[in-house]
C-alpha cells in the first residue's frame, strides 16, 4: 500500500501553526513539508558545531578561572566567588548546576557540565570587563589579538540565540547559516586553531545549505 503524500497528513501531525512559517516561505504546502524536512537536517548539522563550541568554550574559560582562583590563594572553587565578582543570576546558575549533578561528591567538572551556554556567554558581558575578563577569561582566547572582549561576545550572543531556537525546534531557514558557521569557526579559532580546523573538515553545513529546497 502506497504511502499518501506527506502534505496530506503532516500538517495535522505537526499542527498548522507550526507549518505556517514554512508555507509562507515556500509557497505551497508540499514545498513547506520539504522545507520543514530540510530545516530538521540543517538544524542537526548546525547543532554539531554548537555542541563542540559549547564544550570547548566552557572548558577553556573554566580552566583559566581555576588558574586565576588558585593564584589568589583562596580555598574552594572559583564558583564559590569569594571575591564577590559574580552577579546574583550567576550564583543561582551555579547553585542549580551543583544540584543537578546528583553526584555524592560533585566535582567542579560535574558542575561545569551542567552550566548552560548562556552562563558562559554572560561571563563575557561588559559588566565583567574590568575583573573577570582582565584577570582570567581573556586568557581562554590566546589567539584573539588584540584581546578585545566584545569581539568574542558578539558572535556568541548570536550563536546563543541560534542554539535556543534549535533546542526549541524553531525554524532556522531564514538565517544566514553560512555566517553562523563562520561565527563558530571564528570563536573556536580564538581558543584553538587545531580544533577549529578539525571541526571544519567534517562540517556538513555547506553541503546541506546547497541542498535547500528551491521554493523560498
Amino acid at each position: 500500500m502506497a504511502q499518501p503524500p506527506p502534505e496530506l497528513f503532516l500538517p495535522q501531525r505537526l499542527s498548522p501553526g507550526r507549518l505556517a512559517p514554512y508555507q509562507a516561505a515556500a509557497g505551497s504546502q508540499r514545498a513547506a513539508v520539504d522545507l520543514y524536512r530540510w530545516n530538521i537536517a540543517v538544524s542537526a548539522a548546525v547543532y554539531e558545531g554548537l555542541h563542540l563550541l559549547e564544550v570547548v568554550l566552557r572548558n577553556a574559560m573554566h580552566d583559566q578561572l581555576v588558574i586565576w582562583h588558585q593564584s589568589t590563594g583562596n580555598s574552594g572553587s572559583w564558583m564559590d566567588d569569594q571575591a564577590g565578582l559574580l552577579e546574583d543570576k550567576a550564583h543561582k546558575d551555579i547553585a542549580t548546576a551543583r544540584t543537578r549533578t546528583r553526584k555524592p561528591s560533585p566535582t567542579e567538572g560535574h558542575a561545569v557540565a551542567e552550566l548552560s551556554l548562556g552562563f558562559w556567554r554572560f561571563l563575557l558581558a561588559r559588566r565583567y570587563q574590568d575583573n573577570l575578563w582582565r584577570l582570567a577569561v581573556r586568557h581562554a582566547f590566546p589567539h584573539l589579538q588584540p584581546q578585545t572582549r566584545s569581539v568574542v561576545e558578539k558572535p556568541l550572543i548570536s550563536l546563543h540565540k541560534l542554539r535556543n531556537r534549535i533546542a526549541h525546534l524553531e525554524p532556522v531557514h531564514r538565517r544566514d547559516l553560512l555566517a553562523d558557521r563562520q561565527d563558530i569557526l571564528t570563536v573556536l579559532g580564538y581558543i584553538c586553531p587545531d580544533t577549529r580546523d578539525w571541526y571544519q573538515t567534517g562540517c556538513r553545513i555547506p553541503d546541506i545549505v546547497k541542498d535547500r529546497p528551491h521554493n523560498r
